[in-house]
């Protein structure tokens, strides 16, 4: 049972997760072998001011995802 989980700043409409989704699920599917009823996909959504990339926070970096 494939369990992804996608650690990603904040602001993805629902659309873009639901787009995001299937491809995964998808690739899962085809490459993975996986049963589609047994792939779960989990968004952490983290603010931009608790996340860092390369030792700058994100809404430091005055970027949006």
């Amino acid at each position: 049972m494939p369990h992804v989980q996608i650690t990603w700043v904040e602001g993805r409409t629902a659309d873009q997760k639901r787009k995001v989704v299937e491809r995964i699920t998808k690739a899962l599917e085809e490459e993975g072998r996986a049963k589609r009823e047994n792939i779960h996909v989990a968004f952490l959504d983290v603010p931009a001011t608790n996340y860092a990339e390369a030792g700058v926070l994100v809404a430091d970096q005055k970027r949006s995802p």
